[in-house]
């Protein structure tokens, strides 16, 4: 038992969440976000503070702009007076309002997202996925099996980064051989078997000298079956004994080959929907679930937007170009159903849409571009609607029977763990109350 890796739970309750803002953007500042837990007497945010350590150096700033307490279970935020207002969401803020985790502020050209941050032991890996919370979860749960020889499957929309993530479990594997990749729906099954498995000459028609295959091409080191929902069900059994017996016997071939591979999978759709339906096999499923990492979209970790678009400019021809006030607030709030995807296809239009001089601007083709991506309907992965009506007493039944674990509660439910973090702060409760809570009352009875 010692070599199975803890739940996932019990990676994610090691910490524990604090109400924090988030500094996105300053005009003229590149530097990536800055973090601020909320202390419980609040903070006010202007020119005259400095509660990040760095003074805000933002002209349509007031010195005392807007404030941010704790009232009663909610924290709420208020605009000070200030000449050009406080913006929430997109939305002028005419009176106090309640924030939730992913709301996004404007004060002046600064902007702000409100999250439930946890503390961040090490910064290893945050560089290149995120430090969001649901990111954090993903270092964690990369760290606690990326050494072990377990199957990995990652899940998660379109365009959140699954490749990534499986490069990174390679690289921290400390496996010495290649890491190779495919996608499985790019081919017919024929190909998809030869390039997987190999073949021998003469086994059909063109194959005029042996293939090695990729699993021998991956031999010592880690082979990505990209899209593996789309394998077929043939091909899905063969796969099977590949990762059982380790061995390849290619196409038109009579030996098997030993092989030492390691295997990631990923798929935008939970792959047990799919062996309910009887499109993918249940024991393949058991062999490559050893390890489930589902990837958060974007719109569930907003205060990374701005780290994600330095990463992305490079590659665009706008390594070093800033960002209006405007476009950053638009790029925050939007809803980005292709995420990282859709961020860099609007970053693309603003580059050329902008010209080669000053920062980038939401130009009318960005607003456009914005407008229509609105309209596409949320991937079949997206998470289930969440219950239409949970009150106090219900919610702290769910936290108390998972010790307080809200990735564990957000799962039960179908829903986000933002989106729970949401419903929990809106009736005061904080899931540190519950944690231990299961194994007091056992003591006591």
């Amino acid at each position: 038992m010692s070599d199975v890796p803890r739940p996932r739970d019990g990676v994610e309750s090691a910490t524990r969440s604090y109400p924090t803002l988030v500094w996105c953007f300053a005009p003229g500042d590149r530097a990536w976000s800055r973090r601020r837990r909320l202390p419980r007497e609040g903070l006010v945010l202007g020119r005259e503070s400095a509660p990040f350590a760095v003074p805000f150096d933002d002209p349509r700033l007031a010195s005392r702009h807007a404030e941010i307490r704790r009232e009663g279970g909610e924290v709420v935020v208020r605009d000070l007076g200030s000449p050009t207002g406080t913006r929430l969401n997109g939305e002028i803020l005419l009176s106090e309002r309640a924030l939730r985790p992913g709301d996004v502020l404007r004060l002046g050209d600064s902007l702000f997202v409100y999250t439930m941050a946890e503390e961040v032991e090490s910064d290893d890996g945050l560089e290149v996925l995120g430090a969001s919370p649901p990111m954090q979860a993903v270092v964690r749960s990369i760290d606690a099996v990326a050494a072990r020889k377990h199957s990995v499957v990652i899940t998660g929309e379109t365009g959140t980064g699954k490749e990534v993530v499986a490069r990174l479990i390679h690289e921290r594997s400390g496996r010495t051989g290649a890491f190779v990749g495919i996608n499985c729906s790019t081919f017919s099954e024929p190909l998809l078997a030869s390039d997987l498995f190999g073949h021998v000459r003469g086994a059909f028609t063109g194959a005029v000298s042996d293939h090695p295959g990729l699993f021998r091409a991956a031999n010592g080191g880690t082979l990505l079956l990209d899209e593996i929902a789309e394998m077929p069900l043939a091909l899905q059994a063969t796969l099977l004994r590949v990762l059982e017996t380790r061995e390849v016997r290619p196409v038109g071939g009579t030996k098997d080959i030993k092989v030492d591979v390691r295997v990631i999978a990923t798929t935008p759709v939970e792959l047990m929907q799919l062996v309910q339906q009887g499109r993918f096999r249940a024991d393949l499923y058991s062999r490559l679930a050893q390890w489930t990492i589902r990837v958060p979209p974007l719109r569930d970790r907003r205060e990374d937007i701005p780290r994600v678009v330095a990463q992305l400019l490079p590659r665009l021809e706008g390594d070093g170009r800033e960002l209006t006030a405007n476009l950053a607030e638009a790029l925050l709030i939007h809803e980005w159903p292709l995420n990282v995807r859709g961020l860099l296809n609007m970053l693309s239009i603003a580059v050329v849409s902008t010209g080669e001089q000053g920062p980038l601007a939401l130009t009318s083709d960005v607003e456009q571009a914005l407008l229509s991506t609105r309209s596409i309907a949320p991937p079949s992965s997206a998470p289930a609607p969440a219950p239409a009506t949970l009150d106090k007493g219900e919610l702290e039944g769910l936290m108390a029977l998972f010790q307080g674990k809200v990735a564990a509660g957000a799962r039960h439910l179908g829903i986000t763990r933002p989106r729970l973090y949401r419903m929990l702060w809106a009736h005061g409760i904080d899931p540190a109350d519950f944690r231990g809570a299961r194994s007091a009352s056992t003591s006591q009875s």
